[in-house]
């Protein structure tokens, strides 16, 4: 049975560091936006601050708090942003990460617990590594450990076949190849 007592999850944003725009190193301010599952509406995502200095190690310090119901969708996504130009507000993604919620709720994790977390952020244009931020997790609880659900139990099957000794002929062991095995995967990697 699912206990479903977490109350909320606070992100803070620590840094990032190596970021890149393209093969140059981002100097400018940036900063991070937080969105919830797979939503790519703007408006539905919490930023914060612009680094106070550029250079190759960013920092904010800001702190996102998410709801048990942001939680949904499994992850959630931190994009780095930097400024394209100032007049119109516009901004590009330098790199992003997904974040899956799995990585700090499941299991036993003590209330009010503080996790240190590093990913790699990816630039989703080029595909290719762009850095590393850095965050820090806490899930507040009341008293009680939030544990993953247990998963559904497989009812025993058994196949009753009656015995017909008398029509079974050699008494060997049949050996073969399930028949869902012989096909190549189609799959690459």
């Amino acid at each position: 049975m699912q206990e479903d007592i977490m109350e909320s999850i606070e992100i803070t944003i620590l840094s990032a560091e190596n970021l890149r725009d393209g093969k140059k190193p981002v100097k400018r301010s940036t900063f991070v936006a937080v969105r919830t599952g797979s939503d790519p509406d703007p408006g539905k995502c919490s930023t914060t601050k612009m680094s106070p200095e550029g250079g190759s190690y960013h920092t904010w310090g800001d702190k996102v708090v998410l709801d048990r119901q942001a939680m949904q969708a499994g992850f959630f996504t931190l994009e780095v942003h930097r400024p394209t130009s100032a007049a119109k507000g516009r901004s590009k993604i330098v790199g992003g990460a997904r974040v899956p919620v799995s990585d700090f709720l499941w299991g036993y994790v003590p209330a009010n617990h503080l996790q240190f977390l590093s990913y790699r952020l990816w630039d989703y244009a080029a595909c290719e590594r762009n850095g590393v931020i850095n965050i820090s997790v806490r899930v507040t609880s009341p008293t009680e450990p939030f544990r993953r659900p247990e998963p559904p139990k497989k009812p025993n099957t058994v196949v009753v076949v009656p015995s017909r000794e008398k029509e079974r002929v050699g008494g060997g062991v049949v050996t073969g190849v399930p028949a869902v095995w012989i096909g190549r995967s189609r799959c690459t990697y």
